[in-house]
């Protein structure tokens, strides 16, 4: 059973994710927070494995919790995963900075909310595919030779993501509702497109582009 903490100032939102969540019965909420300092006050009072943050909170924000969060954890709180219908780079970046480990829109579906938790709880980061695009793009301002990525295509950009965190080919298919055939005909693509020949390679320019985050 994974214990967690949802702030999120949408009070129906909000329960309905509770709900949701723990009828899938891997899941148990231990606590609910409408803003920041709530959120911080049930941090200090309640054990969880993993906190749901809204970044758009009244009082205190969802990015100045986990900044706070960050300075008070001494390695001992919760990860956090960024559930948020700002998917601006600023704020992907600002809150990977911060120090959430996953970033999701909350448009996102359950299954994917869950691979992302399952990811996170394995010690990974996970960004949504959704935003990885403008994510490693950089912003207008950045030439695209700066950036080699920008010769792949955006399933190409989901798969080495997906890659990248050191997930393998059948489950990288299942995920994006593919074969494993085609996920190995994508990664050998990308492998040429990018003129490397190892996994290892692929990470270090995923990390190096921002596409994902230690």
């Amino acid at each position: 059973m994974i214990d967690l903490i949802i702030a999120d100032d949408h009070v129906v939102l909000r329960e309905a994710l509770c709900e949701l969540l723990e009828t899938k019965g891997k899941y148990q909420i231990v606590a609910q927070a409408s803003d920041g300092e709530e959120l911080l006050s049930q941090l200090r009072d309640t054990s969880a494995d993993l906190v749901i943050l809204d970044m758009t909170m009244p009082k205190l924000d969802g990015l100045a919790a986990l900044e706070l969060m960050k300075e008070r954890s001494e390695g001992k709180l919760p990860p956090v995963l960024v559930l948020s219908a700002n998917e601006g780079q600023t704020k992907v970046r600002a809150a990977l900075k911060a120090g959430a480990r996953g970033y999701l829109p909350k448009n996102a579906g359950l299954e994917e909310l869950e691979f992302a938790i399952q990811s996170i709880m394995g010690g990974k980061t996970y960004l949504s595919p959704s935003i990885t695009e403008p994510l490693m793009n950089g912003g207008q301002s950045e030439s695209p030779l700066e950036n080699p990525l920008t010769v792949l295509t955006k399933r190409e950009i989901e798969i080495l993501t997906h890659l990248a965190d050191g997930l393998p080919n059948r489950e990288i298919g299942k995920m994006l509702h593919i074969s494993t055939r085609t996920v190995d005909t994508h990664r050998s693509n990308i492998l040429k497109k990018l003129k490397v020949k190892t996994n290892a390679e692929l990470v270090k320019l995923a990390l190096g582009s921002g596409l994902i985050s230690l």
